[in-house]
């Protein structure tokens, strides 16, 4: 027999079994690998194992294991990459048909919030944890998760936080109380405003970066909070505080570039990384129908080769720069062969590299020259270029548009490119095809907002939905 919860993700699917020790990516978890929630954490060690099976849930493909960096990328199509497979919630994406029945739409959501819920469960059990450190480790990594997947909920099914504005715009729900019965599950939370979402998101890492020790391995320490509460101030346009944190991480983290751009990818826990997803081939997000690698790679028999890089944007990288040479720019030779492929995600059980050092020398970068100190953006900026061997620009090249664009050469495939024409409101160019003439798609339609699922307005009639779905 095995435990099953299926219902609505803030009525909702919020994981009634906790993965302990070796967590399952789905909700149909065996009786051998689950417990019941209401009596799984009684103690320290199911506490700590609890903790374990938090991160297990991270690569989950409809989180960090796909969706969370492949729909943000397909939500931006543009010159910059093509979607060629036959997926139909994919291909919503990539046309911006999105409906509120999207698959992927109900499985971020539905995830995160299983997410969020196992760490309020830790977090609602930290009574039964004796050691003081370990007590607020788990407490701030808890912390950690569920600011994190609050802001990746507010980004994609939100409209932007503007900055100056009152942000009473509609965002997502905000779960801090533990589900531990179907009883429970069965309270209706309504949605609360943007502010409201970035609020307790910032709440939640602040207290994170007091919690969490200097080092925790591979899992989040103090200055992975701070590196994401910097992209979170990023997102928000608080510049100033966002370089301050990144400058932080910079300077105190003990984190280092690595040599080169693709060590990143094809090694484990490389020195620049500060958040990785942890894989091999036994657990990973798939291999047929889901996962990084299946969706990006086109290599004999690996891969889908459904993400097509266009010409266009990989002519941006000059000769020298290694970003766009054959080890991170390639052409295809298995399904879909001939065209481009991003080399970033060519290995299913391939770590996730999540938030990485050169993120935060461009966040940096960007925080200066606003500020208007630009010799220091141009140190930054050319730290991330001379490492992939791409000619150092001068001052006078540079500027807002050159920072933006070298974040989007550093960081491209990684899930990012939404997000950025969001919070910097440019619109989305669509090349000309055949007989369409070039356009722009203007970048606050309500069609670039991820629908709420149907199947959780259908059960929570308190959730209002997202205009034009």
């Amino acid at each position: 027999m095995k435990t099953i919860f299926s219902r609505s993700a803030t009525v909702l699917a919020l994981g009634l079994s906790l993965g302990l020790a070796s967590c399952d990516k789905q909700l149909d978890i065996d009786p051998y690998q689950s417990v019941d929630a209401a009596t799984a954490l009684n103690n320290e060690t199911n506490v700590g194992s609890a903790v374990v099976g938090m991160y297990a849930r991270l690569d989950d493909p409809n989180l960090y294991g796909t969706n969370l960096i492949l729909v943000p990328e397909l939500m931006a199509v543009n010159n910059y990459i093509r979607f060629q497979g036959s997926f139909q919630n994919y291909i919503q994406l990539a046309n911006r048909t999105t409906n509120a029945q999207n698959t992927s739409a109900e499985g971020i959501w539905r995830a995160a919030y299983q997410a969020i819920n196992q760490a309020n469960l830790i977090i609602d059990a930290l009574p039964v944890v004796s050691t003081a450190n370990l007590k607020s480790q788990y407490e701030g990594e808890a912390r950690f998760v569920r600011a994190d997947m609050h802001f990746e909920l507010v980004r994609l099914y939100a409209k932007q936080y503007q900055v100056g504005g009152g942000n009473s715009q509609l965002g997502i729900p905000i779960n801090l109380v533990p589900v531990k019965s179907v009883e429970e599950a069965s309270t209706l939370q309504p949605r609360a405003t943007v502010e409201q979402v970035y609020a307790q998101v910032i709440e939640d890492l602040t207290k994170a970066i007091a919690l969490l020790p200097k080092n925790n391995g591979t899992r989040a320490s103090s200055y992975t909070a701070k590196a994401l509460l910097a992209r979170v101030y990023l997102q928000q346009g608080n510049f100033a505080q966002a370089g301050t944190l990144a400058d932080d991480v910079i300077k105190n983290s003990g984190k280092a570039l690595s040599p080169t751009l693709q060590s990143v990818f094809t090694n484990r826990n490389s020195s620049e990384t500060l958040l990785e997803i942890q894989q091999n081939d036994q657990n990973n997000a798939g291999t047929s129908n889901s996962g990084l690698a299946t969706h990006f790679a086109s290599i004999g028999q690996l891969g889908r080769g459904d993400i097509q890089v266009l010409p266009a944007f990989a002519a941006q990288y000059e000769p020298t720069d290694a970003r766009g040479e054959a080890a991170l720019l390639y052409v295809g030779t298995g399904t879909r062969a001939g065209v481009l492929r991003s080399g970033k995600w060519t290995t299913y059980g391939q770590n996730i590299p999540v938030i990485r050092l050169a993120e935060m020398y461009l966040i940096r970068a960007e925080a200066a020259f606003r500020a208007g100190d630009t010799p220091a953006a141009l140190a930054d900026i050319n730290r991330i270029r001379t490492r992939s061997g791409a000619t150092p620009l001068i001052a006078t090249q540079l500027s807002l548009a050159t920072i933006l664009r070298e974040r989007q050469l550093e960081l491209a495939f990684e899930g990012f490119r939404i997000h950025d024409l969001k919070r910097t409101g440019t619109d989305i160019f669509i090349p000309a095809t055949g007989s369409n003439p070039a356009t722009t798609f203007p970048i606050t339609s309500d069609r670039l907002v991820l629908p709420i699922p149907f199947r959780e307005t259908n059960v929570n009639t308190t959730l209002v939905q997202n205009p034009g779905y």
